[in-house]
């Protein structure tokens, strides 16, 4: 059951970070740059919005998914029973309506459900909806940091409860900026790779500036709120080395860390090789350090995936203040 449970929570941590992920990249990054593109390159701006719309219908449904699991297996656990009895059961309506943990799941639900409903009616609109999409980042935004509520933070509150549960919510809304949005990038930067157009070229530069200064933010902001779930978690720092929280602690940060210096790879050695303006892009280098920058962007996602796993396993284990 356990094992389980760290798969479930895995797959829902990684589909609520992506999803809030694709849409704040698409209104953060890629909009701004949208009004000033040529009329030669709206073609491949929008066939990127409409796989970005579909990418988004797939995420939310996974997150619906394993938000459902997520109940099954909190009432399982609950009530001793094993999941088939626990749908027929009382015990399933106890949760929902009686505990913490249910009433976070309805709230949740419902934001779901509003999301939806928002992302149909900008896939039925017969043009783009700027205020539908920036709509769509703030309501995955919201459902995302939601998610602080069913862990340590309210679990355990402590003196300075609120202080830690806004550790919390700023340290998931930071990850939509990062790592979340590698996986946005990467496809953005794939797409653009295989267009021919030099104008799609410059695009990707100026994508790759304008998310290179938001991570620069969001690594500090994740390191910081880290930092500050690391005091309210551990404590002392010599338990890193005697419990298993540490341990899952250590793997955390150093994944962590090489994350960053693949970061730091990009952005001081490949972002300068990109050209913005169109009379100094040569194709060959413009696409070879494209693909040098994608494949470290792969590699950081993959890095990125393996947190979100070690973050579902800390999630079920006791933290050596608690």
């Amino acid at each position: 059951m356990a094992l389980l449970q760290i798969i479930v929570r895995w797959v829902h941590f990684l589909a609520s970070i992506v999803l809030a992920a694709s849409f704040l990249f698409e209104s953060v990054i890629v909009a701004p740059l949208a009004r000033k593109l040529p009329e030669n390159i709206q073609p491949l701006f929008l066939s990127l919005n409409r796989m970005n719309r579909r990418f988004g219908w797939w995420t939310w449904s996974i997150a619906q998914i394993s938000w459902l699991a997520w109940l099954l297996l909190v009432t399982a656990s609950m009530s001793g029973e094993d999941l088939i009895a626990c749908i027929s059961s009382d015990a399933l309506g106890t949760v929902l309506f009686s505990t913490q943990f249910g009433h976070l799941w309805l709230m949740r639900l419902i934001i779901g459900i509003v999301f939806g409903i928002s992302l149909w009616l900008l896939e039925i609109t017969s043009r783009p909806r700027r205020v539908l999409t920036v709509s769509l980042a703030w309501i995955s935004g919201i459902e995302l940091v939601s998610l602080a509520w069913g862990g340590h933070a309210v679990a355990n509150p402590g003196p300075y409860g609120s202080v830690h549960l806004l550790g919390d919510v700023l340290h998931l809304l930071t990850s939509a900026f990062w790592p979340g949005a590698l996986l946005p990038l990467a496809t953005f930067l794939f797409v653009l790779l295989k267009s021919n157009q030099i104008g799609a070229l410059g695009l990707a530069a100026a994508v790759v500036r304008r998310f290179s200064a938001s991570s620069l933010i969001a690594v500090a902001a994740m390191a910081l709120t880290g930092l500050l779930n690391g005091v309210f978690m551990v404590g002392n720092p010599l338990v890193l080395l005697t419990t298993d929280y540490g341990h899952l602690l250590i793997s955390k940060l150093v994944l962590f860390v090489l994350m960053v210096g693949l970061g730091a790879w990009n952005l001081i050695l490949l972002k300068p090789r990109l050209a913005v303006d169109l009379p100094d892009i040569n194709v060959t280098h413009q696409k070879s350090a494209i693909r040098s920058l994608l494949w470290n962007v792969l590699c950081e996602v993959g890095l990125g995936a393996a947190v979100m796993l070690i973050v579902a396993v800390l999630g079920i284990t006791p933290p050596p203040l608690h």
